[in-house]
C-alpha cells in the first residue's frame, strides 16, 4: 500500500511526488495523459514571480506582495504558509533539475525556466524548460522508487469512518483500486470541462477561448465535492483578452493577448458604450465579460498613437504579431466610419468616445461611468512603472479588434488550510485528503480576480502538502 497517491502528474503532481518519495514516503502517480502529455505546465511560460515579485524576497514582503495583487482577497494564514516555502522552494527546484535564466519580462527580472519559450504567436513548448523539467522530475521519481501510471484517470475517493482509504482510478476498460492513506489532488482546474465551467464561470462556455492545454476537467475537484470538501471562488479564472478569432485561428493563442491595448484603449460593448473600467487589466476583465448575456460582444478601439506605442509593448506584441498571424483588424479614417464597418451605433460611439477624450484631457477619468483608473499590467495595482499610460484615442487612422476572454486555469477549487489539507463543509479537515496547484483555492480570485502566479503557487502549495504528510501530521 503506497503512503501517498497523487493524482495528476503536471508541476504540482510530481513536485510533491518528489518531495514525498525523498521523505521517505511510498509514492504513486496516476496522469491521465498519456506520451508526452500536454498540462498547462507545459505551456505556461516557465515565470517564477511570486505575486510578481521575486520568490527569494523576505516571507513578510511576498505576504505583502500577495494581499496587495489580490486586494486583501487572500486567505493571510495560507499566504503566510507559501511565503516561508517560496525561497527555499525555489532552491529545492534547482537542487531537483530545475534550470533557470534571469530573464526581463516587461520591466520584470523575473526567474524563467530554461530553455525558455520562444514566446511567439502560438504554441512552442516542446523541449523547452517547462517540458523538461517535467521529464526530469519524472525520472526523479522512478529513481527513488515512485510508480508513475499514464492514461489513467481518477474517478472516486474511498472514505472509511471519515479518512481517506483509497481512489479507485480508470485506466480504458479497466477500474483500478489504490488502498492509501493519503490523496493529493493535483490535477489542476476544471477549465475544459464545460459543464463545469458552465455552472460556476460561464452561461455560454463555448463563448470562451480555451487559452490552456485543454486538459483540465476537474475530476480532483468533483470526487472531493462527492465527500464533503469545502470549494471557493469557483467562479473565477485567470486569463487573458484574446481576439475572437483566436477561436477559429490556433496562433492567436496564447499569445498575442489584447491587454495592453485593451488597457490603454478602451472596451466598447454592442450599445457602442463602455462597459468596464479598462485599467483593472486583462485578468479581471476576461472575467466580467465571460459574464456577460453575449461573452462575444466586446470590441478594443484605440488609435494610431496606441498601436504604435503600447501596441507594441507586450510579452508578445500585438503590433506586428497580430496581423501577421492572421487577426481581424478594423480600422478607419474616422470614428463614425469605424462605427459603421464594426456594426455599432454610430452616434453612441461617437458620443462616447468625445466624452472620453474630454474627461482624459481634463484629467476627470475616475468621474467616467464606468471610471476609467490607471492601466494596470499583469493586473497589479501598485507599482506607478507598471501603469499603461491613458491617451486621448484622436489620432487617426482608429482600429477596433473584436474581443474574447481566454481562459487558462480556474482560480477557484478546493480550500484548503495552510498545511494544504482539504477542508471540510461545515469544519475541520478531512484526514488524509490534500490539495495543490490549481485545483486548490484561498490565494487567488474575489471581486478583481486577483492573480500572483500559477506556477509559484503549484510547487510551494506541493512542497507544503509533501512535507505534512510525509510528517505525518
Amino acid at each position: 500500500m503506497p503512503d501517498l497517491v497523487v493524482l495528476g502528474g503536471g508541476f504540482a503532481g510530481l513536485i510533491a511526488a518528489n518531495r514525498a518519495a525523498e521523505l521517505g514516503c511510498s509514492v504513486v502517480v496516476l496522469e491521465a495523459g498519456e506520451g508526452t502529455y500536454l498540462c498547462n505546465s507545459r505551456i505556461a511560460t516557465g515565470a517564477m514571480n511570486f505575486a510578481h515579485s521575486d520568490p527569494q524576497l523576505p516571507p513578510e514582503q511576498l505576504v505583502q506582495a500577495i494581499m496587495e495583487d489580490t486586494e486583501d482577497y487572500a486567505d493571510p494564514s495560507l499566504a503566510a504558509a507559501i511565503a516561508e516555502v517560496a525561497g527555499r522552494g525555489l532552491q529545492w527546484l534547482q537542487d531537483n533539475g530545475a534550470q533557470f535564466v534571469r530573464k526581463n519580462m516587461q520591466g520584470k527580472n523575473s526567474w524563467v525556466l530554461s530553455p525558455p519559450r520562444i514566446l511567439s504567436p502560438g504554441l512552442d513548448w516542446r523541449d523547452r524548460g517547462a517540458d523538461l523539467f517535467l521529464g526530469e522530475l519524472e525520472r526523479r521519481l522512478k529513481l527513488r522508487g515512485g510508480v508513475f501510471h499514464r492514461g489513467t484517470r481518477g474517478r472516486e475517493l474511498i472514505l472509511i469512518d471519515g479518512r481517506l482509504n483509497g481512489v479507485l482510478a480508470q485506466k480504458k476498460d479497466q477500474v483500478l483500486s489504490f488502498q492509501t492513506p493519503n490523496v493529493l489532488i493535483a490535477d489542476g482546474g476544471f477549465q475544459a470541462s464545460v459543464d463545469m465551467v458552465r455552472d460556476y464561470i460561464c452561461a455560454k462556455p463555448e463563448d470562451l477561448v480555451q487559452r490552456n492545454s485543454g486538459a483540465g476537467f476537474g475530476d480532483g475537484i468533483r470526487m472531493a465535492l462527492a465527500i464533503g470538501a469545502e470549494v471557493l471562488d469557483m467562479n473565477r479564472f485567470y486569463g487573458h483578452l484574446l481576439s475572437r478569432d483566436a477561436l477559429n485561428n490556433d496562433l492567436l493563442w496564447p499569445y498575442p493577448t489584447l491587454d495592453s491595448l485593451t488597457g490603454g484603449g478602451i472596451l466598447i460593448g454592442q450599445n457602442g458604450c463602455r462597459i468596464f473600467d479598462e485599467g483593472l487589466g486583462g485578468i479581471s476583465l476576461s472575467n466580467s465579460i465571460a459574464e456577460l448575456q453575449n461573452p462575444l460582444s466586446t470590441w478594443v478601439i484605440f488609435d494610431e498613437e496606441i498601436w504604435s506605442t503600447t501596441g507594441k509593448d507586450e510579452v508578445v506584441p500585438c503590433n506586428p504579431h497580430y496581423v501577421e498571424a492572421g487577426g481581424t483588424l478594423f480600422s478607419a479614417s474616422t470614428i463614425y466610419e469605424l462605427a459603421q464597418k464594426i456594426g455599432l451605433p454610430v452616434d453612441q460611439l461617437d458620443a462616447t468616445i468625445a466624452s472620453y477624450n474630454l474627461a482624459v484631457s481634463e484629467g476627470r477619468e475616475q468621474q467616467l461611468l464606468p471610471p476609467r483608473s490607471p492601466g494596470r499590467r499583469f493586473g497589479v495595482k501598485r507599482s506607478a512603472t507598471q501603469r499603461i499610460p491613458t491617451r486621448q484615442i484622436c489620432k487617426p487612422p482608429f482600429y477596433a479588434i473584436p474581443v474574447a476572454a481566454g481562459i487558462s486555469f480556474t482560480m477557484g477549487g478546493l480550500a484548503i488550510d495552510a498545511k494544504a489539507r482539504v477542508k471540510q463543509r461545515g469544519g475541520g479537515v478531512i484526514p488524509g485528503l490534500f490539495a495543490a496547484g490549481d485545483a486548490s483555492a484561498g490565494l487567488m480570485g474575489g471581486p478583481i480576480a486577483g492573480y500572483i502566479g500559477g506556477l509559484s503557487t503549484a510547487y510551494c502549495t506541493a512542497l507544503i502538502a509533501a512535507e505534512t504528510l510525509a510528517c505525518r501530521d
